[in-house]
């Protein structure tokens, strides 16, 4: 794994176009964004709710070969401002933040990746905005809760599990917790790999909490037979907590446009364990759009 990061990090030192950061003013807030590469718009959303778009990179970075891609954090995660009142946290709020963010950068007829929870606010992006998508690439996600997640690890991991869903207290127990979670989200995970992806993240607890109070409501499976926009529906068959029955096969079923890519050695994040599988993949649905 970790030689994957090295390996893309240097496949990103050798693309055209310097890395850009900065602070944009959306919706009376700013959110942090970097962006990277020339060329036709790639909108990434981050899961979480809690953590930030660091550990989307390097690996999406080589996407901007022949894209501008843009990274952004949500509301009241990573570097992005706080909300100052959390209630303000919705999916509408989220969707129209993404919506800000592509009229202020000025991005056209762009593809919009969503990994895990970033999948949720790209379907509901989608469903409202699907006027301005090229593509839809939905990571990791599901369209409805009305599944058990299928996660094993040690009862020390479990009961880590078990306790993300009641919410939690404080930041370093988040950042705990999620220590102690996020091995079961891997097919086989590494160490030295989670570690590194620990030290780049910013947690919020406070925006764990808002992003679990989101959940209970959101169900898109009435809206995906109607969403005309090309689908990419992605899952590791060893991703457990957002299993492909419930999530990319039957996204895939569902949408007009859709299609699935399994990757077989790969839990919750297929662009690590399966890294150059799953970009091949992805490259091939970017280019027939």
């Amino acid at each position: 794994m970790v030689t994957f990061i090295r390996a893309a990090a240097l496949a990103t030192a050798l693309i055209p176009g310097a890395l850009k950061a900065e602070m944009v003013e959306v919706g009376g807030a700013e959110l942090f964004v970097e962006q990277i590469g020339d060329g036709p718009a790639i909108l990434m959303m981050h899961g979480g709710l809690g953590l930030d778009h660091t550990y989307l990179r390097p690996y999406f970075d080589r996407l901007a070969a022949d894209h501008t891609v843009v990274f952004y954090d949500h509301l009241g995660n990573g570097r992005s401002d706080d909300p100052g009142d959390w209630s303000e946290i919705s999916m509408d709020r989220l969707v129209a933040d993404a919506e800000g963010l592509r009229q202020a950068l000025g991005l056209e007829d762009m593809v919009l990746i969503g990994h895990s929870y970033g999948g949720f606010i790209a379907q509901a992006y989608a469903l409202a905005l699907s006027v301005n998508l090229r593509g839809l690439v939905l990571v990791a996600t599901v369209p409805a809760f009305d599944y058990g997640p299928e996660v094993i690890g040690t009862p020390e991991q479990m009961a880590a599990f078990g306790s993300l869903f009641s919410g939690m207290p404080d930041d370093a127990t988040w950042q705990e917790r999620w220590g102690l979670t996020i091995p079961m989200y891997f097919h086989e995970p590494d160490e030295a790999l989670l570690a590194e992806l620990d030290r780049a993240t910013t947690y919020s607890h406070e925006a764990w909490n808002a992003g679990l109070r989101l959940l209970s409501g959101f169900n898109m499976l009435p809206a995906l037979p109607d969403l005309e926009v090309p689908i990419l529906a992605v899952a590791g068959r060893s991703a457990g907590i957002t299993p492909h029955a419930a999530g990319a096969s039957r996204i895939a079923s569902l949408a007009p446009q859709g299609q699935v890519a399994l990757f077989n050695a790969s839990g919750h994040y297929p662009f690590i364990e399966e890294e150059l599988a799953f970009f091949v993949r992805l490259g091939e649905f970017l280019d027939g759009l």
